[in-house]
């Protein structure tokens, strides 16, 4: 009993500091907690056995699912296990596929956040990304597909609720909403989005990087994007989408199949 209660205490010591620290390797954890890397190791692979504890594609780090009050410092997104799940191994057949990375898209009410990507899979050097990293809604490829697939009057209403923010709104990209309507039409007509390029210089945001994206859904709603990107050198945009459109569009289809499955009652 007292051995039981001893793992359980470690478990829980584990899950308490990814909580606390965010993504964590082996060694960070070990250092942190002065645990054996053995025990550590083995009480990882419980916990993500039981999804709790997931460990992501494109860096290796180990990162909790459950928040901690008082630790935790923001809420995971809803459905993120279940869209990890269904999304990184369609992802990554993708990239084996085409060579070109992807990245995996959550929608939240103000941005877009990357739950992972498989740039470590591609056969091009591509900038490594950064998993949780908040995009913008109305710059990002995956966010704009995601508002493509919203009826006219749910866009406008975005719109003008992020209209005065000038770090997640439109303006940063120079649109208005009509502007932006152009723009949905022609994701509706061509059935992918691209990304933006900022208004005025941002080197945050203009990177040597194109993307093209596909909405992911559930249950006919929206839920986030898969994007596919490439180096701005290597072909225009529509070029691109022509070369490998319908490889981005099936993997989509995949994971969506794979989220009908667990959607129960609006949800995931």
């Amino acid at each position: 009993m007292l051995k039981e209660n001893r793992s359980l205490d470690r478990g829980i010591e584990i899950l308490e500091t990814l909580a606390r620290e965010g993504a964590m390797s082996l060694a960070d954890l070990h250092r942190a907690t002065g645990l054996p890397k053995s025990t550590i190791r083995r009480l990882l692979q419980t916990l993500i056995a039981r999804k709790i504890v997931r460990r992501s594609l494109a860096d290796q780090l180990y990162r909790t699912l459950v928040v901690f009050p008082d630790i935790s410092g923001e809420v995971m997104p809803k459905g993120m296990l279940h869209m990890a799940d269904a999304a990184i191994p369609r992802a990554l057949a993708l990239t084996k596929a085409i060579g070109w990375p992807s990245d995996i898209h959550i929608r939240e009410a103000r941005a877009m956040r990357i739950i992972d990507n498989t740039r470590q899979a591609s056969t091009f050097h591509v900038q490594r990304g950064q998993i949780n990293q908040r995009v913008s809604l109305f710059g990002s490829a995956a966010g704009v597909a995601c508002l493509a697939e919203m009826t006219d009057a749910e866009i406008a209403k975005t719109y003008e609720a992020l209209k005065p923010d000038l770090h997640w709104g439109p303006v940063r990209f120079g649109m208005d909403l009509a502007a932006l309507m152009k723009r949905i039409e022609r994701v509706r007509r061509l059935g992918y989005a691209e990304r933006s390029t900022a208004q005025i210089s941002d080197h945050d945001w203009d990177t040597d990087l194109r993307a093209i994206a596909v909405p992911i859904k559930a249950g006919g709603q929206v839920l986030g994007g898969l994007s596919v990107l490439w180096l701005r050198t290597y072909k225009p945009v529509e070029e691109f989408a022509a070369l490998h459109l319908p490889a981005l569009q099936e993997a989509a289809a995949g994971i969506n199949a794979a989220l009908d499955e667990v959607w129960e009652g609006g949800t995931l």
